[in-house]
């Protein structure tokens, strides 16, 4: 493959990724979002902040995308996120409507140069070099530039959110990061390694009567001291030098670590037919196994548990949320048990009060005369898509 075939390649790989981004983006569409023609019609409401069943359908048909088009995924297992893409998408919109109204009750803005300052940094990421490839990953997903920008805007604002709340409850001492790397040695175990060179000679270059004492010869003069190439060019064609560098057991070829791991710094193998040919190897160097140190691994541990106890304080930190935030719900029949409830929160009456907040609210028919006679939003999950 020529440079500018892999240039071509490469750029289309970074485009693909980006596309792959854009994608999951807008699976998480801006709740409140509408187009002549929608369906305006609330089915969540999260204090001040509504989930339109517009923004529910052009998530879920972009998650049903996604699962169908997932490699690696057996059709049982297909079969199964399909079954669940409505309560998945529904919890993903109601956490992210916590979480934003959280921002609203923090005066959390975000201004334009921080948008733009982090789709920079997106396009960095995923090796994005101009207006015109940002604009081809967008078309690939279909989704606008305005969009894209006000999810980034939507995600920065819950970064600070999580950073302002969550993590600083996180309690992490010098102690806990030791007391991890004690418990945990054998993550931090270096296997035994060695550095080997050889000289190969080569099937089909070397006449079959001759290559036995080509390669005798050839570990002769290893062990006297030469260096692979220079042993290699003494026997001519068919001869040739491999530096194999360090290696640890199990990578080489069966039949040369068989042999490898019984010599000792400066030994040389008998010859040993693998592919290619017959190889005589030699071991330069040696290292036993051992244990990184502490010093070595305490920033990476420390990122891996300040990460696990994020996620666990997160998680407590969205029920605090949940548990303290005014919620309505009235959920399209597939997206019903996507959260767990002790008990409703409102009655029926109460549901008159999102037709405030939809869209098109100065064209909404009277709320609390069509609902009278529905049931709580919570107890039953009514579909009326």
């Amino acid at each position: 493959m020529s440079r500018e075939a892999r240039r071509r390649r490469g750029a289309d790989l970074k485009l693909a990724a980006l596309a792959t981004l854009v994608a999951a983006l807008v699976a998480l569409p801006v709740a409140g979002q509408s187009e002549p023609g929608g369906e305006n019609r609330v089915v969540l409401r999260v204090n001040d902040r509504i989930v339109t069943f517009y923004d529910y359908q052009r998530a879920l048909a972009e998650q049903i995308r996604l699962i169908r088009n997932a490699p690696g995924l057996t059709e049982p297992q297909r079969q199964d996120q399909l079954g669940e893409v409505g309560r998945l998408v529904m919890k993903r919109q109601f956490e992210e409507q916590l979480i934003l109204s959280r921002a609203d009750q923090l005066a959390v803005v975000i201004d334009e140069s921080d948008v733009e300052q982090q789709i920079r940094a997106t396009w960095e990421r995923f090796g994005i070099e101009n207006e015109e490839q940002f604009r081809d990953a967008l078309a690939q997903s279909g989704m606008r530039e305005e969009d894209f920008r006000e999810r980034t805007r939507v995600e920065l604002r819950a970064n600070i959110v999580r950073g302002r709340e969550v993590a600083p409850r996180i309690d992490l001492a010098d102690e806990d990061l030791r007391r991890f790397y004690r418990d945990n040695q054998e993550r931090f175990a270096i296997s035994e390694r060695a550095r080997f060179e050889e000289v190969v000679i080569l099937e089909g270059v070397v006449p079959a009567d001759r290559m036995a004492p080509l390669a005798s010869l050839a570990r002769t003069r290893l062990t006297s001291g030469e260096a692979a190439t220079d042993v290699a060019e003494g026997l001519g064609e068919g001869a040739t030098p491999v530096d194999v560098g360090w290696v640890t057991p199990g990578d080489l070829a069966p039949s040369l670590d068989a042999v490898a791991w019984d010599l000792q710094t400066g030994d040389v193998a008998e010859p040993v037919s693998a592919r290619g040919g017959l190889h005589v190897l030699k071991m330069l160097e040696r290292e036993p196994a051992s244990v990184q140190p502490f010093e070595e691994v305490r920033d990476a541990i420390e990122r891996q548990e300040r990460g696990r106890l994020f996620d666990e304080e997160y998680v407590l930190y969205m029920e605090e949320l949940a548990e303290a935030a005014y919620i309505v719900e009235r959920l399209p029949e597939e997206a019903v048990g996507y959260r767990p409830v002790a008990s409703p929160s409102l009655d029926a009456d109460a549901l008159g009060l999102l037709s405030r907040f939809g869209p098109d609210a100065s064209v909404q028919p009277d709320a609390s005369a069509q609902d009278a006679d529905e049931p709580a939003a919570e107890e039953s999950g009514d579909s009326d898509s």
